[in-house]
């Protein structure tokens, strides 16, 4: 079962010969489609902080859409990996129809199940609000119910979207799947925009059309190519019965961090007002800071590992492992530090103006410091995660996952008491980092030692390197604020960009004295890989 998972890609594209320019040209453009919803993602969280602050609004604006994606999400992901594998066996047994049939009948029966389930969250929503953020009451509760009783319609979209990326997917087609999330963030910051019409209101309601939108972009696509949509149900499809019982252990394997916001949302309820939109802004900065470079390095090495896993080359597997996880701490390291240092500066040029107030950047540099503190850990998990799916095992990342997240309920409930709202987010950047000790003794477990002295001597370098940055950023940022008082968005750009220089400066040379190859190693792959595939 998780061997069919993994071979999803290889089944869909049989019959069809390989090309590793066009495999290329597929990873460029999905990277570029999701740095442009990155960043487009990241501008909606800062029109959310500016329109709406870090207040009891925004607090029950994002746990109205934490209710449908606890219930959904996870689910919804999962399909879109399930589907591919069951679809193409179909195809290759049965024939295009048959297949083509399957792909209906899914779509069918997923969209009366969301509708179902949808119906029953909106008549249930104040209960489901309970559950999830226990500690809202009054006028925060009622208005989290209204905006749920709204936002559960997205179960449906999500569903539907999903189903269809795996169909378009399984015909090869990646760029339409990869660009949804353009289209989704841009009627997002519309209404965030025209706020001063419509208020948290129209919010709500982008939401919603943004996820519907999803949906209608990628279904001429999939019409094109065979999809058909109306017919009936049928429950007794046997490739039905097997997209199920596949869809369990990934929703088990992906449904941790969905669970892990859950926890932190419910119990951030209970603290001060915009604890939970402090978190989600200061989690969002964390992710988009050191996303995109683990986004990468996982797309480029995630092929190689692939071939020298399938032609039982461990030494050049291990070697090729650990040169990425070595980058990984290279470049996301002085990243933590640069976040440690300039929080809230950080934070106040990004987020601090309209209703998001000195309150509101003092709570979210507060979240971002214990954040930061696993960032390495986030982004060697990627990596690590990419390892065992080359070696087609997803049970044990999934297995790791669970005990990770076992490990940050307990730490949530034990350092939310001393702590409040840092101890969420300390316990989050603790588990990450159990969680990758984890990946790592049993990755050592099964194919033998992986370079560990290369690893610890990139993470002892790094740390030094970041060390020394830190100082550098520290001082310099101390000079120029001395010198232009960060008042007023222009000073506060001139004082943040002349200590990230300095720091950069400080680092690169950091990386030539110390001989940290890992660093330009990566660089040079990167640019060979696109010059000789393009």
């Amino acid at each position: 079962m998780q061997k069919e998972i993994l071979d999803c890609d290889k089944i869909a594209s049989s019959g069809q010969r390989y090309s590793p320019g066009k495999a290329a040209r597929a990873a460029a453009v999905v990277m570029a489609a999701t740095l442009s919803s990155k960043i487009l993602g990241f501008f909606r969280e800062l029109l959310i902080g500016a329109e709406f602050g870090a207040t009891n609004v925004t607090d029950a604006y994002l746990v109205s859409l934490t209710v449908p994606a606890v219930i959904f999400a996870t689910v919804a992901g999962a399909l879109a990996t399930t589907f591919i594998p069951v679809y193409s066996d179909v195809a290759a047994k049965k024939g295009k129809i048959p297949a083509a049939d399957f792909a209906r009948n899914l779509f069918n029966v997923v969209l009366a199940i969301s509708i179902t389930i949808s119906l029953a969250g909106i008549l249930m929503a104040e209960p489901l609000v309970k559950l999830v953020a226990m500690g809202f009451a009054g006028e925060t509760l009622e208005l989290a119910a209204s905006f749920t009783r709204v936002t559960m319609i997205v179960c449906v979209f999500v569903c539907l979207s999903n189903i269809l990326t795996g169909f378009l997917q399984s015909h090869q087609q990646f760029a339409i799947p990869a660009l949804i999330g353009i289209p989704y963030n841009l009627i997002i910051i519309g209404a965030l925009l025209s706020s001063s019409l419509f208020g948290i209101w129209g919010l709500v309601a982008a939401s919603v059309l943004a996820a519907a939108t999803q949906v209608l972009i990628q279904m001429p696509a999939a019409l094109k190519l065979g999809f058909r949509i109306g017919g009936g149900l049928d429950f007794h499809d046997e490739a039905l019965r097997r997209t199920g019982v596949l869809v369990v252990p990934v929703v088990l394997g992906t449904g941790v961090s969905q669970i892990n916001t859950l926890v932190d949302r419910m119990l951030a309820s209970g603290l001060a007002e915009g604890s939970i939109s402090a978190l989600n802004f200061a989690n969002r900065l964390n992710g988009f800071a050191f996303g995109i470079f683990t986004l990468s390095i996982a797309t480029v090495a995630y092929p190689t590992l692939s071939k020298l896993s399938a032609n039982n080359d461990m030494d050049a597997f291990k070697n090729a492992l650990g040169r990425a996880a070595g980058f990984v701490i290279a470049i996301v390291m002085p990243m933590t530090a640069g976040a440690i240092i300039l929080r809230v500066p950080i934070v106040r040029f990004l987020f601090e103006r309209g209703a998001f107030d000195e309150r509101a950047t003092f709570m979210t540099a507060t979240a971002l410091l214990y954040y930061s503190i696993g960032m390495v850990a986030f982004g060697l998990r990627d990596v690590l995660s990419r390892g065992f799916y080359s070696l087609q095992d997803t049970k044990t990342p999934m297995i790791n996952g669970a005990i990770a997240m076992a490990i940050n309920i307990i730490l949530n409930l034990i350092l939310v008491r001393f702590m409040g709202m840092g101890g969420l987010a300390l316990s989050t950047s603790i588990s990450a980092i159990a969680g990758t000790v984890m990946l790592f003794y049993s990755l050592r477990k099964r194919i033998g030692p992986i370079g560990g002295k290369k690893i610890m001597e990139s993470l002892i370098k790094s740390g030094i390197a970041s060390a020394v940055m830190a100082a550098a950023v520290h001082y310099s940022y101390g000079c120029m604020s001395a010198i232009f008082t960060p008042v007023g968005i222009i000073r506060q750009a001139m004082d943040l960009g002349t200590a990230i220089l300095s720091g950069c400066l400080a680092y690169f040379i950091m990386c030539i004295l110390l001989k940290m190859d890992a660093v330009f190693w990566m660089f040079s792959i990167l640019k060979n890989h696109f010059s000789n595939n393009s």
